[in-house]
């Protein structure tokens, strides 16, 4: 009986062990160590700064009827991996709750369910409504860009920076209405531990 109690003992101390905990942390918080990374707070700030820039702009705040914006894929020329259409969402979902009714975005990633539906509709198996008429709308401005980074190395440290660029594309004519960017750049100093 002392066998299996102190065997059960033993298991519940090593599944305490090997359990990690989860706690909230504040959202701009660098819990992880990793210059070569794209931070959260680097992430919230490009994003924050795109929309305060595009909201700015006289063609979009004084404009009579809202523009239409769809994405085009932002390239990542960077050595790193990053999810290039998170920074396209967050700049949409930004816009979206600051903008008051001023902007519409077409959700081009969507197209195959809405063309599905709109079959429905037309065979009389779904209700339609009335807004467009049934048709889907075009692209007055593509939003797009570009995130590249530079990499200098030493013996003992890296610096790396960063460049997330974003542009709005007239798709009538292709011109560049609008471009901004955020620039950061960190240094990392290896320990000795490293070397």
């Amino acid at each position: 009986m002392k066998r299996i109690l102190c065997f059960a003992l033993l298991c519940f101390m090593f599944a305490g062990c090997s359990a990690g905990k989860t706690r909230r942390v504040d959202l701009d918080a660098e819990i992880i160590n990793d210059p070569q990374a794209t931070s959260v707070q680097d992430y919230r700030t490009v994003a924050d700064k795109m929309a305060r820039s595009l909201l700015q702009l006289p063609f979009i705040h004084k404009a009579e009827t809202p523009p239409t914006i769809a994405f085009i894929d932002v390239e990542n020329r960077s050595n790193k991996y990053i999810d290039t259409r998170a920074f396209q969402e967050k700049i949409r979902t930004l816009l979206l709750k600051n903008c008051r009714g001023k902007i519409y975005f077409l959700d081009r990633a969507a197209i195959k369910d809405i063309l599905k539906e709109r079959k429905l509709k037309r065979k009389g198996q779904a209700t339609a409504s009335s807004k467009a008429g049934g048709k889907i709308l075009g692209a007055d401005y593509f939003l797009t860009g570009s995130i590249h980074s530079i990499t200098t190395r030493q013996s003992d440290a890296s610096t790396d920076y960063m460049r997330y660029s974003f542009r709005l594309t007239d798709a009538d004519n292709s011109l560049i209405v609008w471009e901004d960017d955020y620039e950061s750049r960190s240094h990392t100093q290896k320990s000795w531990l490293d070397q």
